[in-house]
């Protein structure tokens, strides 16, 4: 601990010992003697005021900061809950949505950013959402806006999903395969001229019916599943009608079809992402996708809370590589640049670049499998 002084100016409230004893040489002794020590007291006592008084801010200071939020592991319940309002989207949504949950504030710059270009015809719509700094999973949303308004309306329950999946990625996958089979006992999950759906057991799959044109159901996510599910507190879903000229299933109807085809030519198109049903993780071009988010909360690595341990070891491959170990990190700095390099056991790498200007700094990052943000 270092002791800061308060500049105090002694010597104008307590003379020296020195100019006390020539200012007071004819006074007998011990007399002489009583008062010099009366003055070393006062003085030691000032001093040890000054010391703790003028310390006590750079004690404080110098405390570390309050620990972060810590993620709690939530049991199946709750996992269910979360994802009842997507689990019965086609499964390439799911993906997305997934991914996309770990950035809410890209959700909500997304949501925003097709509001004021809600005129412009769909293939320059991409080519500008194209040139965002955003992750590949908030760009793949704009070709649902009512899916990414959704999501921005629900904030809270969106940054908990999102918290969720990439702490406890496996258990919410196998949550939403949870629900799955619920709804299709229930009768209210089959195909549909909109939609396919196909028991693999022990998986349920979900695929439109034409892959250039997805529809997406809306439904009452507590009522749909049969059993009812607990309300997930202020949450909102649009009310439910049919599409003129739509089939409805049961409780569920089905939004117009999107024309997907537009975004064939972008990496972070809708074709690009899909769930892997049987390793429980989530696929984006071809290889598994991980979150480069900052935002999420968690404590350790990518996955660490799955309730599985053969869950918790494989995320960890996955993050780390199949034989563990440190990744390499490299710094270089110039020009009012720094650049940070890391690549992991795995073989995959990150960059991060940061501009330093006077009006604030500019950070761009590089995540393997071209997620950007």
């Amino acid at each position: 601990m270092t002791l800061q002084f308060r500049r105090t100016n002694v010597p104008a409230i307590v003379p020296s010992i020195y100019t006390f004893a020539y200012r007071f040489r004819h006074i007998p002794p011990l007399v002489a003697i009583s008062a010099i020590k009366w003055v070393c007291t006062s003085v030691t006592a000032l001093l040890l005021y000054c010391i703790v008084s003028g310390g006590t801010t750079g004690l404080y200071a110098q405390q570390a900061p309050p620990a972060g939020p810590k993620y709690i592991q939530l049991d199946y319940a709750q996992l269910d809950q979360l994802v009842a309002p997507i689990a019965l989207y086609p499964d390439a949504l799911v993906a997305q949505i997934l991914a996309a949950t770990t950035y809410p504030a890209q959700i909500v710059e997304a949501d925003r950013f097709l509001l004021h270009n809600a005129s412009l015809p769909q293939q320059e719509l991409a080519r500008r959402v194209d040139a965002q700094p955003w992750d590949p999973s908030a760009k793949a949303l704009t070709a649902f806006p009512s899916v990414l308004s959704n999501l921005d309306r629900n904030l809270d329950w969106t940054s908990k999903l999102g918290n969720a999946y990439y702490n406890q990625p496996q258990d919410v996958m196998s949550a939403v395969q949870t629900m799955r089979h619920r709804a299709y006992a229930a009768g209210t999950l089959k195909t549909t001229p909109q939609e396919t759906v196909v028991y693999q057991q022990p998986n349920i799959v979900i695929q439109p019916a034409n892959p250039t044109v997805v529809y997406f159901p809306a439904y009452n996510p507590w009522i749909v599943y049969g059993a009812p599910v607990p309300v997930y507190p202020a949450y909102y879903f649009p009310p439910i009608a049919p599409v003129g000229g739509v089939a409805v299933v049961g409780s569920t109807s089905f939004s117009a079809g999107i024309f997907v085809g537009s975004y064939r030519s972008f990496s972070w198109g809708y074709a690009s992402w899909s769930p892997n049903w049987y390793s429980h993780s989530i696929v984006y071009n071809q290889g598994t996708y991980m979150s480069g988010s900052a935002t999420v909360i968690n404590h350790g690595y990518y996955g660490g809370y799955d309730h599985s341990a053969a869950a918790v070891a494989y995320n960890r491959q996955v993050a780390v590589g199949p034989n563990g170990g440190v990744a390499t990190r490299t710094v270089t700095r110039g020009g009012g640049q720094a650049n940070v390099n890391v690549t992991g056991p795995n073989g995959n790498s990150a960059s991060r670049s940061t501009t330093f200007n006077q009006g604030g700094n500019s950070t761009t990052v590089t995540w393997p499998k071209r997620q950007d943000g």
